[in-house]
């Protein structure tokens, strides 16, 4: 059974950006697969904005 589906671990409490990618990546398996430290979520979600930024930039800046 998933992670977010027990009893134990749906009890409205917050996650942090960490728990919140290792659940995603993991298929909801899994809520510490990328560590307990909440700067890696904090560090993933700016690259990935960085590189969506980058590529929106890109897309304007060069003409087809």
């Amino acid at each position: 059974m998933h992670l977010i589906f027990r009893s134990s671990f749906n009890r409205f409490q917050t996650i942090n950006a960490t728990q919140a990618w290792s659940l995603f990546l993991t298929v909801c398996k899994k809520d510490d697969a990328l560590g307990k430290n909440p700067m890696i979520g904090r560090y993933l979600t700016v690259a990935i904005l960085g590189a969506i930024i980058a590529q929106i930039l890109e897309a304007i800046l060069i003409p087809s």
